[in-house]
C-alpha cells in the first residue's frame, strides 16, 4: 500500500517519505503545517496491516536525531567472533586428526559467522535514530543495518530531511551527534 498524505483544509504539505528496507523497518513520515503522519500498525503482530496515525502539532513535543548506542552490536559482535572462531577450531581439530576411514567434512559457516562478526561494527558506526516525543508516547525508527553505502546514505538523507520539515513545521528539533 503507497503512503499518501491527503492534506485537510488548508494544510500545507511540507514532506511526504516512505522508505522499506530489505527486512520491513517500515518508514512513511509525513510532515505538514498542522501535522504530523507516522505509520502504526493495527495490532501487534508482525504482519498486521499498517495505518497512518495524524498527530497535530501541539501534541508534538520535539523531534530528535540521536545516535544510536553501539553496545548492543558489540556484544554481538564480540559473541560472533568468538562462537565463529572456538567453532572453526574445533572443526579444523577433527579435520586434521581424522579417524581411520572416516570421511570428514568441513564447513565455511563458522568461519563466515567470525568474519561477520568483525564486520559489524563498522557497518553499524554513525547510525542514528529519528525520536518523535508526543504528550501521549513516542515514535521511534532505527534504520536498517546496511552494508552498502549508498542505502546508509539514503537513511541518513530521509532522516535529516523529516528534522528540516518539522523544522519548518515550527516542531522542536535537536540533533544529537
Amino acid at each position: 500500500m503507497p503512503f499518501v498524505v491527503e492534506p485537510q483544509l488548508e494544510e500545507e504539505l511540507h514532506l511526504q517519505k516512505e522508505f522499506r528496507g530489505s527486512h520491513d523497518p517500515r518508514l512513511c513520515d509525513g510532515g505538514t503545517n498542522q501535522a504530523v503522519y507516522i505509520p502504526v500498525q493495527k495490532l501487534v503482530l508482525k504482519r498486521d496491516p499498517w495505518s497512518f496515525k495524524r498527530v497535530l502539532l501541539s501534541d508534538v513535543l520535539e523531534v530528535s536525531l540521536i545516535k544510536q548506542r553501539p553496545i548492543s552490536l558489540i556484544l554481538l559482535s564480540a559473541a560472533m567472533i568468538i562462537f565463529g572462531t572456538v567453532l572453526s577450531v574445533l572443526m579444523m581439530w577433527r579435520a586434521f586428526n581424522p579417524m581411520e576411514g572416516v570421511p570428514y567434512n568441513v564447513s565455511g559457516w563458522p568461519m563466515a559467522i567470525a568474519v561477520g562478526g568483525i564486520f559489524i561494527p563498522f557497518v553499524a558506526r554513525k547510525r542514528k535514530t529519528i525520536l518523535i516525543r508526543m504528550r501521549k508516547g513516542k515514535f521511534k525508527w532505527k534504520s536498517q543495518l546496511a552494508v552498502d553505502k549508498k542505502t546508509r546514505q539514503l537513511c541518513s538523507d530521509i532522516q535529516a530531511e523529516i528534522l528540516e520539515a518539522c523544522k519548518k513545521a515550527g516542531i522542536k528539533t535537536t540533533e544529537v551527534r
